[in-house]
């Protein structure tokens, strides 16, 4: 017989749903609201809001310029649709987000130590926000122009037409990468040979000694051939010899001096300039064949400057 305990049937009190909260909107330059809205909706969505209960939510995730807009047009917006008209349309210029984000699509690229999923999500959430109707290939063509330059050169050799072949490849050659960084299957020994011999040689020291063996079998044949071909003339023996040993002095001749250094130059001797008296004066221009002057003024003989009479008339007359 089961007892009162056991028949009595279990009651199980229903656990309440903890509820998320979406992030704030202030409607400083740079915020998206067309985005917040989105997420505003995914949240009320698992928060099992209505219109009337996202309306009444609203105000408490807005902040600064959007709190201040809502309370200023609080009348105004009766419904959810008029505030998410009124929102979008004055902070949300929508040719102003798309063409921000064309810039940061064409210059967007894996960065040191990001990861490629990370890079891949990146570029796909561009290409949405720039053209949520984007082809394949033209996301396929973004995502290969700033992939890191190792997954590049291996997915070359893919056939990549969509993004899904492109993140499939890329994981597999992400695991390929970490297989070979992970602990290595076999152990090797320390005395391994760097290169492996085409022959039966047992060891580097043995193809060395095979490859000095033909060598110097290849000088003595040559020897052989040039003591059984037809002896050299003594003249020529002679000539060879005697350019031979001039050689070197013909080539010393032909050497460059070295250029001089400053040093050098400034310690060699110059010889000192020598100075030579000046010149006597020519009296001979102003005296006559006999030696008598000739005046400065009216160049008549027989009187000097200082008693000439045409020069004395002058003073006495101005």
């Amino acid at each position: 017989m089961p007892t009162e305990q056991e028949a009595k049937p279990a009651v199980v009190t229903p656990s309440l749903q903890q509820w998320r909260s979406p992030s704030t909107f202030r409607g400083a330059p740079g915020e998206d609201p067309l985005k917040y809205l989105k997420e505003y909706d995914r949240v009320a969505n698992f928060n099992k809001w209505d219109d009337m209960m996202c309306l009444a939510n609203v105000y408490f995730f807005l902040d600064g310029t959007a709190r201040q807009w809502y309370v200023n047009n609080e009348d105004a917006l009766d419904s959810w649709e008029a505030f998410k008209n009124g929102l979008s349309g004055l902070f949300g210029d929508r040719q102003k987000y798309t063409r921000r984000a064309e810039e940061q699509l064409k210059c967007r690229a894996q960065r040191s130590g990001e990861s490629t999923q990370s890079y891949i999500q990146s570029v796909l959430g561009l290409c949405q926000e720039v053209n949520p109707l984007m082809k394949e290939d033209e996301k396929v063509s973004h995502l290969m122009k700033g992939v890191a330059e190792d997954i590049y050169q291996a997915l070359l050799t893919r056939e990549i037409n969509d993004t899904a072949s492109f993140i499939k490849w890329c994981n597999y050659i992400e695991d390929m990468k970490q297989k070979r960084v992970g602990q290595p299957r076999f152990e090797r020994l320390p005395n391994v040979v760097p290169v492996a011999s085409l022959t039966d040689e047992t060891d580097l020291v043995s193809l060395i000694r095979t490859i000095v063996r033909e060598e110097v079998h290849r000088l003595v044949n040559q020897t052989q051939e040039s003591l059984d071909s037809d002896p050299q003339p003594l003249e020529e023996i002679v000539q060879d010899e005697v350019e031979r040993v001039l050689a070197p002095v013909s080539a010393k001749s032909t050497e460059t001096r070295p250029r001089p250094t400053y040093a050098a130059v400034t310690r060699k001797y110059r010889a000192p300039v020598q100075k030579f008296p000046p010149e006597p004066r020519k009296t001979d221009v102003w005296r006559t064949a006999d030696n008598r002057p000739v005046c400065f003024h009216c160049g008549r003989p027989g009187h000097v400057m200082r008693y000439c009479r045409e020069r004395k008339a002058v003073f006495d007359n101005s």
